[in-house]
């Protein structure tokens, strides 16, 4: 017994040590932002010891995959750099004479997207917005039926219920045709999830993989998880958005008997296909099942049909490297960048960026759906900046939340925005949407929330438009959403019991590490 004690005793010893060490490193060497500096000193002071681990396993320093996707990447900028360097060339030499108004009055989002985040700019052929899980699921189980050649999946949450069942089914059914069947799901996201339950997938003839799995080993990536939410078919045809798998987004589950699941997910054409067809790729080959097999970047051909490839040098590697003034800005096409962010990236906030940007150009409105509204520091005074000059801005928020602290730290935040007069409307549900509309000129929709979690530690990503047909549609679907709101009143924050605002406060203190 008094082995064991002494053992205990001496954890604790470095545990303290490790405490004071970590406390040392925030202080002076931490480079993020004050308020989560702050965030992790307190839990670190208040919590010895278990602040420490906490800080390990969610501060963000602790990515254990970055040699792998450095070299994934390295292998998908290899191809694109000469694209990325052209577009460059062109609009430089070309900023009179873009065809297309939206681009030309937002050439510096444009090229802030193409030399920071890498993102080519490509086309969007064709475009349908779903509002609910339930119909863009019948829609994407079409595609999936007729799909001819590959079906390629990755999903934050992969739910086994009677949604999840009915698309692993067609899976495996597709997968036994003899298509090339992957799904890729978050082991985090899924973790109520068995994974005898994808079994089902590999033993069909396709291929399941947990993204950084964290079962039955130490979770040194708990906090890096893929947020993605993508589905590519035949190399043709992509979804993506806020919808994950799940009877929840189809509004068929038990929660759904009680308020509405709202969400936003979108299915494209065109050559913005082929790029979210490379980031499910890059995505695929950082999964720690494959470090042991993919030994040369050529490997990668014996795992995808050739009809892949054919498609991302066909419509990427030839297509937008020709004359973007046909292969942009031709009749009906839409131009789109795919941007993405995550962990492995130095900068790291190359979505928030680019929201934060729309926000500073925006002139007349800026019309923004979120599940969470956790913002940073530069988020924040992006909107007040905006309020104070004018703009319109409108944030869409639900009116019954799925984590009770993430709303006592949201409300808070909520609180202080309406005093800028940004307008908060509460949607009677739960609205899943992530959406920005400004101007009548540029949306984007994607897995992006606003929060730090979102910007900083999961791999995100949007698809964003310069069309103003789209951003009208878009713009209408805010406001008819508005018809199933309620318009937040400051008044009714001002008056909650002192305790209640407390609350608030203490919990948007640590609004960085939710």
């Amino acid at each position: 017994m008094s082995g064991i004690a002494e053992i205990i005793a001496l954890a604790w010893r470095i545990l303290n040590i490790a405490n004071i060490f970590f406390i040392i490193f925030v202080l002076f060497f931490e480079r993020k932002e004050d308020s989560r500096r702050m965030a992790w000193l307190l839990a670190m002071i208040f919590l010895p010891g278990v602040g420490v681990i906490l800080y390990i396993l969610l501060s963000g320093h602790f990515f254990t995959h970055k040699k792998q996707l450095n070299k994934i990447n390295s292998y998908g900028l290899e191809q694109h750099n000469q694209i990325l360097e052209n577009q460059q060339y062109f609009f430089r030499e070309n900023r009179a004479n873009i065809p297309n108004s939206v681009v030309k009055e937002n050439l510096s989002l444009l090229d802030m997207n193409i030399s920071q985040s890498k993102s080519l700019l490509a086309t969007t052929d064709s475009i349908k917005v779903f509002c609910w899980g339930q119909d863009m699921f019948e829609f994407m189980k079409k595609d999936i039926e007729e799909a001819k050649e590959s079906i390629h999946m990755e999903s934050f949450i992969f739910h086994n219920d009677k949604t999840g069942n009915e698309i692993l089914d067609l899976l495996c059914r597709k997968a036994r045709e003899g298509l090339s069947v992957k799904l890729l799901y978050d082991d985090m996201g899924s973790l109520r999830t068995s994974t005898r339950f994808f079994n089902k997938l590999d033993n069909a003839g396709g291929m399941s993989l947990a993204f950084s799995p964290i079962r039955w080993r130490i979770p040194l990536t708990i906090n890096f998880r893929n947020h993605r939410k993508i589905t590519v078919i035949d190399g043709k045809i992509a979804y993506m958005g806020g919808v994950n798998i799940g009877d929840e987004y189809a509004n068929c589950s038990k929660k759904s008997k009680k308020f509405l699941w709202r969400d936003t997910h979108i299915r494209i054409t065109g050559s913005s296909v082929p790029v979210l067809q490379s980031v499910f790729m890059t995505d695929w080959f950082i999964t720690p099942a494959w470090k042991t097999r993919l030994k040369k970047l050529d490997d990668i051909t014996n795992y995808f049909p050739p009809s892949v490839f054919n498609s991302l040098n066909e419509k990427i590697l030839n297509n937008l490297n020709n004359n973007l003034s046909d292969t942009i800005f031709g009749k009906d096409k839409i131009p789109t960048q795919i941007l993405l962010s995550g962990p492995d990236d130095i900068q790291r906030t190359e979505i928030e960026d680019a929201l934060i940007r729309m926000i500073m150009s925006a002139k007349k409105y800026v019309y923004i759906q979120t599940p969470y509204f956790i913002p940073t520091v530069q988020f924040t005074n992006a909107i007040k900046i905006a309020a104070y000059t004018g703009v319109d801005v409108r944030i869409m928020i639900p009116g019954t939340w799925d984590k009770w602290y993430v709303k006592a730290a949201s409300f808070e935040f909520i609180r202080e925005s309406m005093e800028y007069g940004v307008k908060f409307y509460h949607y009677n549900g739960f609205i899943h949407s992530k959406t920005f509309v400004t101007d009548d000129k540029l949306v984007t929709i994607g897995s992006t929330n606003i929060d730090t979690r979102s910007f900083v530690l999961h791999f995100e990503v949007n698809a964003l438009f310069y069309d103003k047909k789209l951003a009208i549609e878009n713009k209408e679907i805010f406001l008819k959403d508005i018809e199933n709101c309620h318009l937040a009143e400051k008044n009714w924050f001002d008056s909650q019991f002192i305790l209640r605002r407390a609350i608030w406060a203490f919990c948007k203190l640590f609004s960085s590490m939710l």
